[in-house]
């Protein structure tokens, strides 16, 4: 059953199917078109005679008896008249002459035949007969003055033309099977050559799992179908790969998150718990235990925050925000924090630029940079906050002076629990989700973000959102 259902069995098929189509119509076109060939021929000796009989010059002889009229044809006309069949009739249709080789058959003239001869024109056709062929004959008429007076019937036996059409016959009937055997199989052999390669596909899928998901496909001939649909599948195994490799390292990530907290909430637990103590320290030891607790929600709602926003479920209440009456409010809170390392926070004035955008939304784009930049620059340092717009966009650059990123970070600063080695570290603090919801949420947004950064020199994030059609630069 699989043999039948197989995809090398019905290419095989249909190119048999077509072929014999083809073959069919061919032959059947040579066949008719030497038919009429042969007819034609046929049809054109048949003319001759018939024009000679029915010329003046032998209608003293037309009521000759049988060999007599015999004699007479073939010294006129010549030796071709000799296997020729003629009769020669009345207006009426009653016969008075023919040739000695009608004595055991006739050349029937019908009414139809009279009639279209009584208007001048000749007809021909082909009878059956006791003999093996049949005849073929031609009926002209003999006008006088616009009046048909005689009817002229040469016929001929069609051995020759039948002979050939027989043979014809025979060979296609011979021929186009096994043509149609030869195809079957070079057709199967062409088929196992084609799909050669999806063997090899389906071959090498095999070996690819979970864990062995570095394994790509052989392309043999990339310009192909085949070839297309195996870089197609190795780019969509590139895909599979990096989304395993994301899931694998969110988990571990995620574990390693929770793992600090919930070993800080157990020890201090159990502290409490063995030693004991005082009302105050137990409290203290509650507070201790609440800040975790904080810290693992806060992280559980950053990523349930990031997953909405992958999925394109995050739930905006956009209205029109001014940026920077909004980047005042962000950096009124976050000026203690700058105090405390003598950051300098700079907001210089700029044009109103109006967005439609999420609030709150918003607020945690933003808050989360200037934020991310005082963690770290350091002391005595500077961050500075640019507000400008370009054709469609609004424009809001966080820059700081502090140690900026290696090139090689720069393409995954964005990633979930990413951080720099070495300037941005654990030990800064931080759950590593903040640079991740500032890109989730700028998209979710219809904008985007970019950055730049040299080593050594600071770092610059571009956040872009596309102006509200309200908003004016005044």
């Amino acid at each position: 059953m699989f043999f039948f259902r197989s995809i090398r069995f019905r290419l095989t098929l249909w190119y048999l199917v077509t072929l014999a189509l083809i073959l069919l119509l061919f032959s059947t076109f040579i066949y008719l078109t030497i038919s009429k060939r042969l007819y034609a021929e046929v049809d054109r000796e048949l003319l001759a005679i018939a024009e000679a009989v029915a010329s003046p010059t032998l209608e003293p002889f037309r009521r000759s008896a049988p060999t007599v009229l015999d004699q007479i044809l073939e010294d006129f006309i010549g030796p071709s008249v000799a296997d020729k069949f003629v009769q020669i009739a009345d207006a009426s249709g009653k016969v008075f002459s023919s040739s000695t080789n009608l004595q055991n058959i006739s050349l029937p003239l019908d009414k139809t035949s009279l009639i279209i001869s009584g208007i001048g024109n000749s007809t021909y056709h082909t009878h059956s007969n006791s003999l093996r062929y049949p005849i073929r004959s031609i009926t002209m008429p003999i006008m006088e003055n616009g009046r048909m007076v005689q009817v002229v019937q040469v016929g001929m036996l069609l051995d020759y033309t039948s002979d050939i059409l027989e043979k014809l016959l025979v060979i296609f009937a011979v021929s186009i099977p096994l043509a149609l055997i030869m195809l079957w199989y070079a057709g199967w052999f062409l088929a196992g050559r084609a799909l050669k390669p999806v063997e090899l596909i389906t071959t090498s899928a095999r070996k690819i799992s979970a864990e062995n998901l570095g394994h790509r496909l052989e392309i043999i001939n990339p310009s192909d179908e085949i070839g297309r649909l195996a870089k197609t599948f190795n780019l969509t195994l590139d895909r599979l790969e990096n989304a395993f490799n994301r899931t694998r390292q969110f988990s571990m990530d995620v574990s390693h998150e929770l793992r600090t907290p919930l070993t800080i909430l157990r020890g201090e637990t159990e502290v409490g718990l063995r030693w004991g103590g005082d009302a105050d320290e137990l409290k203290k030891i509650l507070r201790s235990n609440m800040e975790e607790i904080n810290r693992m929600s806060d992280i559980i709602g950053d990523l349930l925050e990031l997953s909405r926003a992958e999925e394109g479920k995050l739930v905006l209440d956009p209205v029109p925000v001014e940026l920077h009456e909004l980047l005042q409010d962000i950096c009124t809170k976050a000026a203690p924090d700058a105090r405390e390392k003598r950051i300098i926070l700079d907001l210089p004035n700029a044009a109103s630029l109006h967005v439609a955008g999420d609030p709150a939304r918003l607020q945690q784009i933003f808050l989360n940079l200037i934020d991310n930049a005082i963690k770290y620059t350091p002391c005595d340092g500077k961050v500075s906050l640019a507000v400008d717009s370009e054709p469609g966009w609004a424009k809001v650059s966080v820059t700081d002076t502090g140690p900026g990123i290696p090139e090689a970070d720069l393409p995954h600063i964005f990633e979930q629990f990413y951080r720099v080695d070495k300037a941005r570290n654990r030990n800064d603090g931080g759950s590593g989700l903040g640079l991740s919801m500032v890109r989730a949420f700028s998209e979710a947004h219809g904008g985007r973000v970019e950055i730049f950064s040299l080593p050594g020199s600071g770092c610059t994030f571009t956040v872009f959102l596309p102006l509200s059609h309200s908003g004016t630069n005044l």
